[in-house]
């Protein structure tokens, strides 16, 4: 899988043969059939590990009741796995202006970002915010326009500033 993330991200997932990641895996192709139904079903299984790793995060003891703290520990440790994985969030933004892929995962990213919108927008409304959703969904924007930004120029891009930036906004 990490070999299949690596190859997606930097080739692309149109582009990279199931041949090419059992030879650069070190195993035969035969026997990546026996864990993966084919190239799309390893594709979601890449994507949902880092996504489950991701949202791992996100330890709402309450959902009536969000700490900030809570918020804060989700946004942090994401920052933190932005700078660890960064083939992941390479593959993640160019499959996300791929719509015919994007499809083939609509069915697991659906409910895990529905959750977070949900528990984002719990979170404002807790707080009194005039537009809940519309602050969720834009917290939520601001962290994917982080990633593309930071996976896009990692040397130059300011993290840490960025990241004290929003933890100041919630």
């Amino acid at each position: 899988m990490d070999v299949a993330l690596r190859l997606f991200a930097n080739k692309g997932f149109d582009a990279t043969s199931v041949s090419q990641i059992a030879k650069e895996a070190g195993i035969s192709k035969g026997l990546m059939y026996i864990y993966f139904q084919n190239k799309e079903d390893l594709l979601r299984q890449v994507i949902m590990s880092i996504f489950t790793e991701f949202f791992e995060f996100l330890l709402v003891k309450d959902p009536e009741n969000i700490k900030k703290e809570e918020i804060l520990v989700f946004v942090r440790e994401n920052f933190e796995l932005l700078k660890q994985e960064p083939e992941f969030y390479k593959l993640y933004f160019s499959l996300a202006f791929q719509p015919n892929i994007l499809a083939l995962l609509m069915d697991e990213i659906r409910p895990v970002f529905q959750n977070l919108i949900d528990l984002f927008t719990n979170y404002f409304q807790q707080k009194g915010e005039e537009q809940p959703l519309v602050k969720a969904r834009f917290l939520i924007a601001t962290l994917d326009g982080v990633g593309m930004h930071y996976i896009s120029d990692p040397a130059h891009f300011p993290i840490e500033e960025i990241r004290i930036l929003i933890e100041n906004q919630l």
